[in-house]
């Protein structure tokens, strides 16, 4: 079973060592991409407890110039107990542009008072 989670806590991030499984070309510019990290050992509070988590990050910003001391919002993030459960149901959020853009606008209203 999957437990999504929408970043409440963390708005953007570092890039954390995470495995980058899959990124595609956003319309209009940008980015999107799939990242699976490793749990081993301990647990991330994301997880959940769950030994397998990944999150979507989406770069809005079509110059790679501009990206530079910014970091990409991660819209989505997900924890499973089965590693090809979460895959599947990452990429296919990854692929689906209305879900992508609800999560994004739900990081958006988290963000605006914090600028």
């Amino acid at each position: 079973m999957l437990d999504q989670q929408q970043d409440a806590e963390h708005g953007a991030r570092e890039r954390a060592p995470g495995e980058a499984l899959y990124r595609r070309p956003m319309p209009g510019g940008g980015f999107v991409e799939v990242e699976i990290v490793v749990v081993e050992g301990a647990t991330l509070p994301e997880s959940d407890g769950r030994p397998h988590h990944g999150r979507i990050v989406m770069e809005r910003r079509a110059n790679p110039g501009r990206r530079a001391g910014h970091r990409a919002p991660v819209v989505a993030e997900l924890s499973a107990d089965d590693r090809d459960e979460l895959m599947g149901e990452l990429f296919r959020l990854a692929q689906d542009n209305p879900a992508l853009a609800r999560g994004l606008m739900r990081w958006q209203a988290r963000h605006q008072g914090a600028d």
